[in-house]
């Protein structure tokens, strides 16, 4: 497959090899079609914010404080659905 860039886009591109290591347009396109599936697939967080929610989640479970598994996929399945829960975002 042969890809067309235009010039900003193909700025952009070499830029981002320069500050990210990287060795290829290959290289640098793979990370970024990694970066939009974790997106993807784990909902648009802010650098740390889903590790600091994890840590805060590990936390509660040391203390004792857990939920019920029922309410949490029923929540999960919400937010996935776009449900009133999922508006609060």
């Amino acid at each position: 497959m042969t890809i067309s860039l235009s010039p900003k886009a193909q700025k952009a591109l070499e830029e981002r090899m320069r500050r990210g290591g990287y060795a290829t347009p290959e290289e640098a396109l793979l990370a970024g079609l990694a970066s939009l599936e974790q997106q993807e697939a784990y909902g648009d967080f802010a650098p740390g914010e889903l590790d600091k929610l994890l840590a805060e989640g590990e936390a509660d479970i040391q203390r004792g404080d857990l939920l019920d598994a029922k309410d949490v996929f029923d929540e999960l399945r919400e937010l996935g659905s776009g449900g009133a829960a999922g508006q609060d975002r």
